[in-house]
């Protein structure tokens, strides 16, 4: 090689590598070192802090700052998968963009304040392009929060910023009150562009009140302002928290591709417009206290979704059309708290190409409010309950004319009509209905891929899905 070869490729090599990149390495008994190095702002792109086996306890409040690339991120992570636990109190907050958690073992850990993990170190610094990847949260509870109403708030992640992503983790056995995940909605500036994919969320047991959600996207506050975030191919297993799973209230979100297995609650378009619901597959079993999806508010696409042995009714159904309270704010003046929180009515919305098997009930109309829907869709979706009658119920009869009804197909016991135009009666192929089963995401493709438990309940899952 001669000389202008070889400086040739000196400079390729300076170009493409991250030359000073350096990998930190930390035991249990180095937190303070670790913490400073964390947020002293000596980080650079394809640094990697990296946390031999053992437990962190305490690590109290900490920001973890930088500016990665693409290419080279920044990474926080264990040594061996796993193997690496942050326990007692914990609040991480990421600053700069590029940022990973990985491999991290959060056990009995709990939030310092008010959220565990956080997307922004304040307003003014929040994170852009960080993710958090093959981590494990599992019994991370305030002991001083209890598990009851009233107890005080924690959440385990929150969601600031902008194009974050959250995938292949798992969580579960959230008790005090509070979201495993929040997305919040900030007025100007970028939009979120998020993405939460191939999680695991496992068991949350009844909280008995509000604020349970496993992920909530927006808050009433923001609720008419755009997120444009995707919560795809995640696995919600046994999330009993409360009667809201997903609750979306922001506008141009993409929610497609999720299982919902033997979980005591529902996807709901809570506030919020524009949404897209996508080929989700909820599965209940005729437990008590399933859902499925409600829909309120506008401009929302809700289509190739497959619910099944759905048990709930009225506000709580396998499929719910909501009567509204408020129309849709418009004006500042409409931007009243009470207004915001209240529902707005159901217009220019499109429900196709769903399918219904052995639910108790899809309701149209339920709930209170004089705000009847408008130009709402109902067509070419196939409701298959072959032993019951029919389980369309029409709550508020004002929902006509605003509602129309086109195509769909249906099979009761002894053949018999629902009695509403668009409904035509049919004998299905269930072999064939039940494929759709399969088009959510597979359990084997989602999670850490080392949690015992987690490898356990989607083996399990697999085998009842097939």
């Amino acid at each position: 090689m001669n000389k202008k070869s070889f400086a040739s490729t000196i400079i390729a090599v300076i170009l493409v590598c991250p030359v000073l990149a350096v990998t930190h390495t930390f035991t249990p008994t180095d937190i303070d070192s670790l913490k400073v190095k964390m947020s002293d702002g000596s980080l650079q792109p394809g640094d990697t802090l990296l946390l031999q086996d053992g437990t962190y306890s305490h690590l109290g409040k900490v920001s973890f700052t930088g500016n990665g690339t693409t290419d080279y991120p920044i990474i926080l992570k264990a040594a061996n998968t796993g193997k690496a636990i942050i326990s007692g109190t914990t609040e991480i907050r990421m600053s700069g963009s590029y940022l990973q958690l990985e491999g991290l073992y959060f056990h009995k850990a709990w939030a310092s304040d008010f959220e565990m993990i956080e997307f922004q170190l304040d307003k003014e610094h929040p994170a852009t392009h960080c993710r958090i990847t093959r981590c494990a949260i599992d019994d991370c509870n305030d002991p001083a929060k209890g598990e009851k109403p009233g107890g005080g708030t924690e959440n385990w992640i929150g969601l600031h910023g902008n194009n974050n992503r959250i995938d292949h983790c798992y969580f579960a056995n959230k008790r005090a009150r509070g979201l495993v995940i929040q997305i919040t909605v900030e007025d100007g500036g970028d939009h979120n562009h998020h993405q939460i994919d191939h999680n695991v969320f496992g068991y949350r047991k009844p909280f008995w009140g509000n604020g349970a959600e496993i992920i909530r996207v927006g808050n009433s506050w923001s609720s008419q302002l755009p997120s444009y975030s995707i919560i795809e191919e995640n696995i919600f297993y046994h999330c009993d928290g409360e009667n809201e799973i997903i609750s979306v209230k922001s506008g141009f979100n993409i929610v497609r591709r999720n299982l919902f297995y033997e979980s005591r609650g529902g996807l709901v378009c809570r506030h919020g417009h524009n949404n897209i619901i996508d080929s989700n597959v909820i599965i209940g079993n005729h437990l008590p206290a399933t859902l499925g999806i409600r829909i309120i508010n506008q401009g929302h696409t809700v289509s190739n979704n497959y619910v099944e042995s759905v048990t709930g009714k009225g506000s709580g159904a396998a499929f719910i059309l909501r009567m509204g309270v408020y129309e849709r704010p418009n004006t500042p003046e409409d931007y009243e708290d009470e207004k915001l929180k209240s529902y707005h009515r159901a217009a220019d919305i499109d429900i196709a190409f769903n399918t219904f098997v052995d639910c108790t009930e899809l309701n149209f109309g339920d709930g209170r409010g004089d705000k009847e829907p408008r130009n709402v869709r109902f067509a070419h979706n196939r409701i298959y309950s072959p032993n019951t009658v029919p389980n369309i119920k029409i709550s508020n009869p004002t929902i006509f004319p605003g509602i129309t009804f086109i195509n769909n197909f249906c099979q009761f016991k002894n053949n018999e009509s629902p009695n509403i135009k668009g409904f035509q009666i049919t004998t299905f192929n269930i072999e064939q209905i039940k494929a759709q089963r399969h088009q959510a995401v597979s359990p084997m493709d989602c999670g850490t891929s080392w949690h015992n438990v987690e490898l356990s309940e989607m083996k399990t899952l697999t085998e009842l899905m097939n």
